[in-house]
């Protein structure tokens, strides 16, 4: 047993010589073919195939087009094209509307008393509530008195613009004869530049040429002063021009609010039945 085992650790120790020498051996023993050379470094690698694509979503449907609104059965108050007539008393009216309705307003309105008329979705009403009247007053009272504001002004410009005028037509008339002065002038200087003058005749033409050009010196001075108030007044007319602009910017305003407030005073008149159909 003993040597058994002596054994089987004298072919292990040969068995891992043998591994040992087995270059050697193989050197010695016949030649085997070489093994095909390693591609060059150099050489191009060959081409990787083609990644392939990933495929294309399909194109999401477009979407469709939102449905159009339908129409609304009425107009906004605040869009809504209101056309009224309102009859302060049998000499103002307040109006936004054409002649024919004007027309048609005049048959329902009586001597001496204020109406409002106006249509709503075809329908004309009128209304002669003393309250709801009274609230069509007040709507309108600030551009009322706006415009009694441009009226005044207006009458203030139209005084001033015939001043201007008054002022043109005189100096009109002062340059007309100082032009009439220079045309005599002008013959009595020719009939100075003749030799065959006697001394009086000649002494007489001087005296008349001195006499036009006093004339002519008194024209120019008035002349000159009919232009001051001409300043004066043109700086005047730009200054009301100024304020005639200025109020004509708060009547846009005033008209503005007045139209929104009327809208809803026809609605609340029409619930109320302050409005009654026109029939």
């Amino acid at each position: 047993m003993k040597h058994t085992r002596l054994r089987l650790i004298e072919f292990g120790v040969l068995g891992i010589l043998g591994l040992a020498d087995a270059p050697r051996l193989a050197a010695a023993g016949p030649a085997r073919p070489a093994p095909a050379p390693a591609p060059s470094a150099a050489a191009p690698a060959a081409p990787a195939p083609a990644a392939l694509r990933a495929p294309v979503a399909p194109r999401a449907p477009a979407a469709a087009p939102a449905p159009a609104a339908a129409p609304a059965a009425a107009l906004a108050p605040a869009e809504a094209t209101l056309d009224y007539i309102y009859f302060h008393d049998d000499h103002r009216t307040t109006m936004s509307a054409n002649t024919r309705d004007l027309e048609r307003a005049r048959r329902w309105k009586r001597a001496g008393e204020p109406l409002l008329w106006f249509r709503d979705g075809g329908q004309d009403y009128v209304v002669r509530d003393p309250a709801t009247l009274k609230q069509v007053e007040a709507t309108w009272q600030p551009v009322g008195e706006l415009g009694e504001a441009q009226g005044k002004l207006g009458g203030h410009m139209g005084e001033l613009g015939s001043q201007q005028g008054a002022v043109g037509a005189q100096q009109g008339v002062l340059g007309a004869r100082i032009g009439t002065l220079a045309v005599r002038q002008a013959a009595l200087e020719l009939r100075l530049s003749s030799e065959e003058l006697t001394p009086d005749d000649r002494a007489e033409l001087v005296k008349q040429r001195k006499a036009i050009r006093h004339q002519q010196r008194v024209l120019e001075r008035q002349l000159s002063e009919a232009a001051t108030p001409t300043r004066d007044t043109t700086e005047k007319m730009e200054a009301l021009g100024h304020e005639m602009e200025a109020l004509g910017k708060k009547m846009e305003v005033a008209s503005h609010k007045a139209e929104g407030e009327m809208r809803a005073l026809v609605r609340r008149a029409i619930a109320s039945g302050a409005a009654t159909p026109a029939r």
